[in-house]
C-alpha cells in the first residue's frame, strides 16, 4: 500500500478521490485499524521510497508490488515523466534489474484498468487478485487472501 500511496503522489498532490481510494482499499482488504490509521499518516505527505524497507520481501512479493505500482502509474492516460522515475526508483529499490522492470511492466499493462465508473478499491481488489499468477514461479509462497 505504501508504494500504491508514492505512486498516487508521483504527480506531487493526492487527489480527494485517491485519498478515498486508499481508504476503501484498506477497508476492503481488511488491513488492522494500526495500519489503516499509519496510512492516514502517510495521506498527508509522499513517502520516501528510500526509506521504505523493502529488502526483507521474497522474490515474489517484490515483483507482486512492482506490478502493482506500474498499473497504479498507468491507471490515468498514461505515464509521465514523474510517474515513470519514480517506477524506476521503485524497481531499483526492490532490487529488479532493468529487464525484468519492463517484464513486469509489460504485466501490469496486461492486466484491466478499472472499469469507468468503479470504485478505485474496487479496482485495486481485481488487480491484486490478478497479479499472483502472473509473477515469479511459486517456489516462494506469498498468499494473498479475500473474503
Amino acid at each position: 500500500m505504501g508504494l500504491l500511496l508514492a505512486m498516487a503522489w508521483a504527480d506531487g498532490k493526492l487527489q480527494d478521490e485517491e485519498k478515498q481510494g486508499i481508504r476503501d482499499a484498506a477497508s476492503t482488504l481488511n488491513l488492522p485499524k494500526e495500519f489503516r490509521e499509519r496510512l492516514e499518516t502517510l495521506m498527508q505527505k509522499a513517502p520516501l521510497i528510500g526509506e521504505m524497507k523493502l529488502e526483507t520481501l521474497l522474490t515474489r512479493e517484490k515483483e507482486f508490488a512492482f506490478v502493482a505500482s506500474a498499473w497504479m502509474a498507468s491507471v490515468a492516460a498514461g505515464i509521465d515523466e514523474r510517474e515513470e522515475a519514480l517506477l524506476k526508483a521503485i524497481g531499483d529499490k526492490l532490487g529488479l534489474s532493468d529487464a525484468r522492470q519492463g517484464e513486469l511492466a509489460g504485466v501490469a499493462i496486461d492486466l484491466a484498468p478499472p472499469i469507468e465508473g468503479e470504485s478505485w478499491s474496487d479496482g485495486l481488489v481485481q488487480l491484486f487478485k490478478a497479479i499472483p499468477a502472473k509473477v515469479a514461479p511459486a517456489d516462494e509462497e506469498t498468499e494473498v487472501a479475500f473474503d
